[in-house]
């Protein structure tokens, strides 16, 4: 066996002269057998997952991780939290996410309409939960933390949406799509129609919560400087 030092790492074909790499059989160009000798191939292939093996390792210690994944973070989370406090600045805020959240919403009546009337009128606001809420589990499933992490903002601020709509079950102020008022209906069916701005704060603070808990994901990845690829590392 020829000594691994000796071996090449690319080989022209005796055909036509075309470059390939010492493992390959035939040529990538004229697809003529290159003639190498399967031990001389099992040799550089040896050598090969040697060297992969002792390749340096990334980075363990968060420091030695680019520090840009930390500042981008620390971006994301004073833009979310800029549109969060809106809400607070603004009566009956509707966001840049809500035009997105209306249309989810519309659709879940479409999707629930073969279930029972409370349940048909419930589904818009189920829908506008469910369809973040499974973008949550899908970036979870597939590792893209900063993916998963800003759809969870989403149900947070789907949630504060829909506890606008809820407080305005009594006065029915707010322009709407398609008519009747879900919210009124029910509530009036639940019984707590004298009380939205009750049901409209426990919702709030429902989707405040989920809100900053998506920050706190989102501040850990940053001090560990996690990959900010939104599709993984």
């Amino acid at each position: 066996m020829e000594n691994e030092q000796e071996i090449p790492e690319r080989i022209k074909c005796p055909y036509c002269g075309a470059d390939n790499h010492i493992t390959s059989e035939a040529c990538g160009a004229c697809l003529k057998d290159l003639l190498v000798p399967a031990q001389v191939r099992a040799e550089a292939k040896m050598r090969e997952r040697a060297a992969e093996l002792t390749l340096p390792a990334p980075p363990s210690h968060p420091a030695q991780r680019p520090a840009y994944r930390l500042w981008i973070r620390l971006l994301v989370i004073g833009g979310l939290a800029l549109v969060y406090l809106q809400w607070f600045r603004q009566t009956n805020y509707f966001s840049f996410l809500d035009h997105t959240n209306l249309v989810i919403h519309e659709a879940g009546h479409v999707v629930f309409g073969f279930f029972p009337r409370f349940l048909m009128v419930a589904g818009g606001s189920i829908f506008q939960l469910l369809v973040p809420a499974v973008c949550v589990a899908a970036g979870i499933r597939q590792g893209q933390n900063l993916s998963w992490q800003l759809c969870l903002f989403w149900l947070g601020e789907s949630l504060l949406n829909i506890s606008v709509y809820a407080g305005d079950a009594a006065r029915q102020a707010l322009p709407l799509v398609g008519g009747g008022h879900d919210w009124a209906y029910l509530l009036t069916e639940l019984g707590l129609i004298a009380h939205p701005r009750g049901v409209a704060s426990v919702i709030f603070a429902a989707g405040s919560a989920v809100i900053f808990l998506s920050f706190y994901f989102i501040w850990k990845d940053a001090l560990a400087r996690e990959s900010i690829e939104l599709g993984g590392d």
